[in-house]
């Protein structure tokens, strides 16, 4: 049963824009509908959402704002011990009360986490506040017909498949106890506020803390990103661009939520050449936790020394890279940052990370796609935009020029993919979760106060 009042709901998203912009859709929808909004999260999060006109809190606003942009000096012990004791006093924010206030002081009706901020989520429920999950990235917990998201591998429907499937599992248990728990522990890696989703210990022990039961796979689950809340879940990823067999109880999808009303710096379209087929090359805004980002990047510049023909825009995420790549080729421009939802608009083809926010915009506007997933969710991205027909896909790291040449050729002319596109297209409008959705909002305030009176 809906409820006709206005609600108080906070949004806790990750600090990644990615992710903040994929909530924010729904943000403007649940306005319209008269509702309160406000943004909780660190404060990297703070200008995106300001600048769409929402109302932020910042989270461990002065410790961070402190650190923020600077790279202490001294020997890498020093560095090493400096990021220990800013992770502790985090750490100590969240779990002596602080978090609690912060949360208190909104007086939220409904608290809308992102599963990577599973911390907000913990002292959420530990408060009695109705606290629905929120995912950007199509991930789920292990199935044995469904590889891992940080597989490129397309399930096959045989025993063999199934043997290979279970093997992607086994490998990320094996990358997440070598490549996340060892390395948090010896170098660092993830003991930082942006990062910790990974750290299934730090989880466990801020649960018990919290009160929460914590059992794998009854009321948490660990997938690529760490370890996932199993609470009712809001997929803001379109459900027609997922496997066969992916179902996850208790998760409603949400695709085809563009956030068309974005504000955008459009003034880059006037040095573009309108003759020519528009080549848009992006690695999203983390391009500089992808190792082979540099490699990716000289690819392109050198790729567009081989097609003339071609206007490129080449997006590197900040100024010391746009710096360190800018060359003096007529038609290539090298960019901190570009408008994608304008340059889509005129674009021949995308050459992406494979991030699923990226992925919906180029289905929205028809662009083909070639894929060159960085990490984390993006190979399981790319394997499914091929299953589906919308794109090729290759490894970053083992790029060539002309190989990204032929392959952007390929898509871009491809009467296969730009018909999968519009067929892609019309399954995601016709998928119309956003009813359930609300419902599910609406009705969770009403049922948890009648739950706990």
């Amino acid at each position: 049963m809906s409820t006709a009042r206005q609600l108080h709901i906070v949004f806790a998203v990750h600090c990644a824009a990615g992710h903040t912009t994929s909530s924010l859709p729904l943000a403007r929808r649940l306005q319209d509908r008269g509702h309160r909004i406000t943004y909780v999260g660190l404060p990297a999060g703070r200008k995106l959402v300001v600048d769409n006109a929402f109302e932020f809190v910042p989270f461990a606003d002065d410790i961070l704002r402190e650190t923020a942009g600077q790279s202490p000096a001294g020997p890498w012990w020093e560095r090493r011990f400096a990021a220990e004791r800013l992770f502790r006093t985090f750490l100590h924010r969240i779990s002596n009360g602080d978090l609690d206030r912060l949360l208190r002081s909104c007086r939220p009706d409904l608290v809308i986490c992102d599963s990577l901020v599973w911390y907000i989520a913990l002292r959420s429920l530990s408060l009695g506040i109705p606290t629905i999950s929120v995912s950007a990235s199509l991930h789920g917990p292990p199935n044995s017909d469904i590889p891992p998201g940080l597989s490129p591998r397309i399930p096959q429907s045989s025993w063999w498949g199934r043997m290979e499937v279970r093997a992607d599992w086994i490998r990320l248990r094996y990358v997440t106890f070598a490549a996340k728990s060892l390395a948090s522990r010896l170098r660092g890696d993830f003991r930082y506020p942006t990062r910790m989703h990974h750290l299934t210990g730090e989880f466990k022990r801020l649960a018990k803390r919290s009160g929460i039961s914590c059992r794998e796979n009854h009321t948490y689950w660990v997938g690529i990103a760490g370890p996932h809340l199993m609470l009712p879940e809001i997929m803001l990823c379109p459900k027609s661009f997922e496997f066969p067999h992916a179902q996850v109880k208790g998760r409603l999808y949400l695709g085809g939520m563009i956030d068309l009303e974005r504000r955008e710096d459009t003034s880059l379209l006037e040095l573009l050449d309108p003759g020519k087929p528009l080549v848009y090359c992006s690695l999203g805004s983390d391009a500089h936790f992808y190792p082979h980002a540099p490699h990716f990047f000289r690819t392109v510049v050198a790729a567009a020394q081989l097609r003339s023909d071609w206007q490129w825009v080449l997006s590197v995420a900040s100024r010391q890279e746009a710096d360190r790549h800018r060359v003096d080729v007529s038609n290539l421009l090298v960019v901190a940052w570009a408008p994608q939802l304008a340059i889509l608009r005129q674009a021949a083809a995308m050459v992406t990370h494979g991030g699923i926010h990226s992925v919906q915009e180029c289905v929205h506007f028809g662009v083909p796609m070639v894929v060159v997933p960085g990490m984390r969710d993006q190979p399981g991205n790319m394997a499914r935009a091929v299953y589906h027909g919308i794109a090729t896909g290759a490894k970053m790291r083992r790029l060539k020029p002309d190989e990204l040449v032929a392959l952007i050729d390929q898509s871009m002319h491809s009467p296969e993919i730009r018909r999968s596109l519009s067929q892609m297209k019309d399954s995601i409008d016709a998928e119309n979760g956003l009813d359930a959705v609300i419902e599910l909002l609406e009705s969770s305030v009403p049922a948890a106060r009648e739950a706990t009176a």
